[in-house]
């Protein structure tokens, strides 16, 4: 007999000492170090130490720095830290059984009895994955402190990923946790905030901040050049995978065919019975009995077939660069802040188009997007859009990939403050009205509801949307009192 609980439990201790030194106002300087234990490895591995250090100095504080007068503050810094991650399932340590319904053997030619397999391979060796990250900053504060500049330019390096490594199918199991592969992200941070305008009744100020990112993938498991990952989305489609992650590249990358429009009339020939038959020219896109009207892929390997061979990689769901600006303004007793955010450089996987668009038999079953009255006709030759029935084999393909870059005006407030002179006999301190819109207007080439989606979201599987709902616009009212 074999028990089953729903419950688990684990537990986490941590130590952390820290010193900090400071001389003159001009130089500082602090390190701390941190001991981490987890339940989650086994005995031997539970423990990590985290070591991490930062250095600055405060340059506008030193005698040759005076003569520039119009510099309010400078401080260069300098920091190194290290941070661990024990995020894998209970008792990863441990080999794991279930008894399965499915799961039973007959003896004697008696009935079936339930039976126990094996569920999951333990690893004793686990430990903690560890992130290292060096980072070179500069604030500046000019005129008054009407002008903040702030850069930090920074390398994170992450060695002995938990993840689940692929195993051989031989093992009886797919997979098992591991400490596998380094990938390491850099970027530059830009934050830059502005007093415009600063009188008795009226101010106007403004905040700026830009993000720069690139990731690399330095290791993945043994001998393993490349990591391709599925996503959870139709049967037709569950034993793809729409994303790889290859060593020297980006994650997160879009893995599929490359769409070649739709085959017409012309790439075939006919014979006096009506049978078309593909011209040994035009490569077949993997489906034997293609027609006038299919789906058509790029043969990138030149053998005349299109299958798995051929896919590559179709587009990146990481942006290039995102941000945000937003402007607050104040006359009298009102106040206006106005917030706009954006990204740009990267792609989405739009998986509704390969249901919607006229997917074969199912598109009796949904209803399809306006575009589908364009599709290919006998007396419409399109090259856009495939004929009914038309789409296999089901490939992911640039077909669906598009430009995820937007630019989104996120929050408009406006509040007003009552003076207080007119509520004193009330003995309230402050009285305020207010209205706050959200998600009011977005300026993108995507195609589908919403550009900020990604509803298998990981950083192996950013940027695939299907049946993902929109973020809502809403508008608020509201009314501050103080007694």
């Amino acid at each position: 007999l074999i028990g089953t609980s729903l419950s688990s439990r684990w537990g986490l201790l941590s130590y952390l000492g820290r010193i900090n030194y400071n001389y003159k106002s001009k130089y500082y300087f602090t390190a701390s170090f941190r001991s981490d234990g987890s339940s989650k490895f086994a005995q031997g591995k539970r423990w990590g130490y985290f070591p991490s250090g930062a250095l600055s100095w405060r340059m506008s504080a030193e005698e040759f720095m005076k003569k520039f007068t119009f510099i309010s503050d400078a401080k260069l810094r300098l920091s190194y830290g290290e941070t661990g991650n024990n995020r894998v399932a209970d008792f990863s340590y441990l080999d794991q059984i279930t008894q399965p319904n499915s799961a039973g053997y007959s003896y004697g030619n008696g009935s079936p009895s339930k039976g126990a397999i094996l569920s999951a391979f333990g690893n004793a060796n686990l430990k903690w994955e560890t992130t290292k990250q060096v980072n070179i900053g500069y604030d500046l504060s000019l005129f008054k402190q009407r002008v903040n500049v702030t850069l930090d330019i920074y390398r994170k390096t992450t060695h002995d990923l938990l993840l689940q490594a692929l195993l051989p199918y031989t093992t009886g199991l797919s997979d098992a946790y591991k400490n596998v592969g380094k990938m390491q992200n850099q970027g530059l941070e830009i934050s830059l905030s502005t007093v415009n305008i600063h009188r008795k009744e009226f101010n106007w100020s403004s905040s700026f901040n830009i993000s720069f990112n690139r990731n690399k993938v330095l290791a993945l498991s043994e001998n393993q050049t490349s990591l391709k990952s599925p996503v959870g989305f139709d049967q037709k489609w569950n034993a793809l995978s729409p994303y790889i992650a290859l060593l020297g590249q980006p994650v997160g990358q879009f893995y599929g065919a490359i769409w070649d429009g739709v085959y017409q009339y012309e790439d075939f020939d006919k014979s006096p019975q009506g049978v078309y038959t593909l011209k040994e020219n035009i490569p077949r896109n993997g489906n034997p009995t293609v027609q006038p009207g299919d789906i058509k892929y790029k043969d990138l390997d030149g053998d005349g077939n299109v299958n798995a061979n051929d896919f590559t990689v179709i587009g990146r769901g990481l942006p290039k660069h995102t941000g945000g600006l937003s402007n607050n303004f104040s006359y009298k007793g009102f106040d206006l802040n106005v917030f706009l955010q954006w990204s740009y450089g990267n792609d989405i996987i739009n998986a509704n188009r390969m249901l919607f668009d006229g997917n074969g038999k199912q598109s009796r079953f949904f209803n399809q997007y306006a575009s589908y009255a364009n599709r290919w006709q006998p007396d419409n030759p399109s090259n856009t859009l495939f004929r009914t029935g038309g789409q296999g084999p089901f490939y992911y393909s640039s077909r669906v990939v598009e430009d995820g870059s937007y630019l989104r005006l996120k929050t408009i407030s406006l509040g007003y403050n009552f003076p207080s002179r007119i509520f004193q006999k009330a003995q309230l301190k402050s009285l305020r009205i207010y209205a706050s819109a959200q998600n009011i207007a977005t300026w993108t080439n995507y195609s589908g509801p919403d550009p900020e989606v990604s509803v298998r979201n990981s950083t192996l599987t950013p940027g695939f949307d299907f049946s993902a709902y929109p973020r809502a616009s809403t508008l608020i009212f509201g009314l501050n009192l103080s007694f």
